[in-house]
């Protein structure tokens, strides 16, 4: 199988502001290898590093760049993101892998398990888990970049191991009943969208999702004190609702 490496940048708008800011996205070019996108991504978070200090300077010193600041904004960089897709295969289901990183280019987090769902979900080691119940994490999609709280993490080795013959069992009866069999389907394997966090975002009842290892930040930027405190109260409130 041939594949090739699309990098994509992920901005806001300096104006937008916490809890949900509207993203943006700009593929900056086609690579035949990770580390050849990589290396383009490294080039490019220092040529916005650069423009981004030239920015704050000239709106710094300048009147007018203060004014067109107040009232347009600019691009800020958010994050990276590499994405492996199969070549000369259908846009549904040809991606590969994601690779996401900080602004800086440093590492975020990765998932190399396919859209098909040919290589399955098994785990992750604990160590791969980046944050834990309660922690404050920005959520960034290709439409917006939310402040969330983690309600749980990801399964691990060890919660897929428990879990698997109590899954097999109810996925043979499952496949019984519907008449086929077992082996002959995918549909009961964990997969990519099972390596993902329980997330609450703020707002009325239980505003919960499953965003995948990849999407999940450190929050980009400092959360003001209120926002933390709603998040915190949140994540208690859901709690004594569902249990950790």
């Amino acid at each position: 199988m041939t594949t090739i490496f699309t990098l994509t940048e992920i901005t806001v708008n300096s104006k937008s502001r916490y809890p949900v800011r509207k993203t943006q996205e700009r593929d900056l070019g086609l690579y035949s290898t990770v580390a050849n996108a990589e290396a383009e991504m490294k080039r490019q978070a220092q040529l916005e590093l650069e423009a981004e200090r030239e920015c704050r300077k000239e709106i710094a010193e300048d009147e007018e760049c203060r004014q067109e600041e107040k009232l347009r904004g600019h691009d800020v960089v958010l994050a990276f993101r590499i994405t492996e897709r199969e070549l000369d295969a259908p846009s549904w289901g040809d991606i590969q892998s994601v690779r996401t990183y900080t602004a800086a280019g440093a590492p975020n987090d990765e998932c190399l398990l396919d859209e098909m769902c040919e290589r399955h979900f098994t785990g992750r080691q604990p160590e791969k888990i980046r944050f834990q119940p309660g922690d404050i994490v920005e959520v960034i999609t290709s439409w917006d970049a939310e402040l969330c709280v983690v309600g749980n993490t990801p399964p691990t080795v060890d919660d897929y191991k428990r879990l698997l013959p109590y899954w097999q069992e109810n996925s043979i009866k499952r496949c019984a009943k519907n008449g086929v069999g077992y082996e002959e389907t995918y549909c009961f394997h964990w997969d990519y969208s099972d390596d993902c966090y329980l997330a609450y975002s703020l707002g009325e009842g239980d505003t919960h999702f499953h965003p995948e290892s990849p999407k999940v930040f450190r929050p980009t930027k400092p959360v003001p004190k209120a926002l933390r405190d709603r998040l915190k109260a949140k994540y208690e409130e859901m709690i004594k609702l569902y249990g950790q």
